[in-house]
C-alpha cells in the first residue's frame, strides 16, 4: 500500500490526484499518524454545478454577549 507523507503530498498533490483518478491507491499520512485516502468519484458534467458557495456571517448569533464563568 503506497503512502505519502504530508509535506511530499503538498508539493505533489497534482500528480497524486492524477494517480488516484487513474485507479491507483493514494494514502496521505500526517506526522501524528492520521491518514486520508484520495478516492475518485463518479464523473460530473462540466456544465453541472458541483458545489454551492455560502457566505459566512460576520458574527454568530449572540456574539459579544456576556457569558457567566
Amino acid at each position: 500500500m503506497p503512502t505519502y507523507e504530508l509535506p511530499y503530498a503538498k508539493e505533489h498533490l497534482f500528480e497524486l490526484f492524477n494517480d488516484a483518478r487513474a485507479g491507483e491507491e493514494v494514502i496521505i499520512v500526517r506526522a501524528d499518524g492520521r491518514s486520508c485516502e484520495l478516492t475518485p468519484l463518479a464523473e460530473v458534467k462540466q456544465d453541472e454545478t458541483i458545489a454551492t458557495a455560502a457566505g459566512i456571517p460576520d458574527e454568530a448569533p449572540g456574539a459579544g454577549e456576556m457569558v457567566p464563568a
